[in-house]
C-alpha cells in the first residue's frame, strides 16, 4: 500500500469524523479523497460516496433516536421531496450525462470535470458560510410557507444526485424554516435525512447496473465508521464555532484544490 493510499484511509476517517461533529460534509469530503487518492472516476464516486456517508450516518443516528433529538414533522416534509428527487437523478439521469460536454481551444470539460466543478463551487459557498456567516439561532428564524421549502427540498435532492455530496450543509438551513428547534436537533435530523437519502441514491445507482468495487468500498466505510464513533464522542467536548471555522477553511482550500486540478492545470 502506497502512501497515497494510507493518506486516502485517513480522509476516510475524516469523512466520518465530519458527520459526527457537524451532521454533514462527509460527502464533500470523501468525493475528492475518493478520486485523487484511489483514482476513482467522479461519476462512480458519487455514487460511492453516497452508501459511504449513508452507512456512516446510520451509526451516528442511533444515538440521536435514543436521545430522541430528532425532529420527525421536519424530517418528513424537508425530507420526501428530496428523497424522490436523489432517486429520480441517480436513477435516471446522471449517468445518460454524456462523457463529454464540449471542446474549446483544447480544454475538454467531461462530466467528472464538470461534477467536480459544481462540487467545488458547493464546497466554496459552505465554506464561507461557516467561516463569515453566524450560527443559525431558532428563534430569529421566521416560519417558511411550504411551498418553499418544497422547491428547496427538490433543488437539495437534485443536487446531492448529481454531486453526491450537499445534503447535510443544504439540509440544516431548511430544517430550521420548518419548525423552530435547537441547534443539535437540526443536526441529528439532518443526519437522519442525509441516511435516508443516500440510502435511496445508492438504489438508484443498484437498478442502473452500475459497478461497484465493495472489497475496497467495505474498507473505506470502515475507516469511516470509526470517524463518526470519534465524533460522536468528542462532539460536545469541542467549541462548534471554532470547530466549523476550521472546516470552513479545510473546505475552501479543498476546493481551491479542485479548481486547480481541474482547470489550471489542464489549460496551461
Amino acid at each position: 500500500m502506497g502512501i497515497t493510499a494510507i493518506l486516502g484511509y485517513i480522509g476516510a476517517v475524516l469523512t466520518g469524523l465530519v458527520l459526527g461533529l457537524l451532521g454533514g460534509g462527509g460527502a464533500a469530503v470523501s468525493i475528492p479523497i475518493l478520486k485523487y487518492a484511489f483514482h476513482v472516476p467522479a461519476s462512480i464516486a458519487t455514487g460511492y460516496s453516497l452508501i459511504i456517508v449513508c452507512i456512516t450516518a446510520l451509526i451516528g443516528t442511533v444515538p440521536n433516536l435514543k436521545m430522541n433529538l430528532i425532529r420527525y414533522r421536519a424530517l418528513l416534509r424537508c425530507g420526501l421531496p428530496a428523497l424522490t428527487a436523489t432517486y429520480i437523478m441517480r436513477r435516471y439521469f446522471i449517468h445518460s450525462i454524456p462523457d463529454v460536454f464540449f471542446k474549446m481551444h483544447g480544454f475538454v470539460l467531461t462530466k467528472d470535470t464538470f461534477i467536480l466543478l459544481l462540487l467545488a463551487f458547493f464546497m466554496g459557498m459552505v465554506a464561507r458560510n461557516m467561516i463569515y456567516g453566524p450560527k443559525p439561532n431558532a428563534q430569529e428564524i421566521k416560519s417558511t410557507p411550504y411551498i418553499s421549502i418544497l422547491i428547496q427540498s427538490i433543488f437539495i435532492g437534485l443536487f446531492t444526485g448529481m454531486v453526491g455530496a450537499g445534503g447535510g450543509f443544504l439540509l440544516i438551513p431548511l430544517l430550521f424554516s420548518s419548525e423552530p428547534m435547537e441547534f443539535r436537533n437540526a443536526t441529528a435530523t439532518s443526519l437522519a435525512l442525509v441516511m435516508l437519502n443516500s440510502f435511496i441514491g445508492f438504489i438508484g445507482d443498484l437498478q442502473s447496473s452500475v459497478v461497484i468495487d465493495w472489497p475496497f468500498l467495505l474498507s473505506f466505510i470502515g475507516c469511516s465508521v470509526v470517524g463518526i464513533l470519534i465524533g460522536i464522542r468528542t462532539a460536545n467536548m469541542i467549541d462548534n464555532k471554532k470547530l466549523r471555522l476550521i472546516f470552513g477553511y479545510a473546505m475552501m482550500g479543498i476546493a481551491i484544490f479542485i479548481l486547480v486540478n481541474e482547470v489550471l492545470l489542464k489549460l496551461f
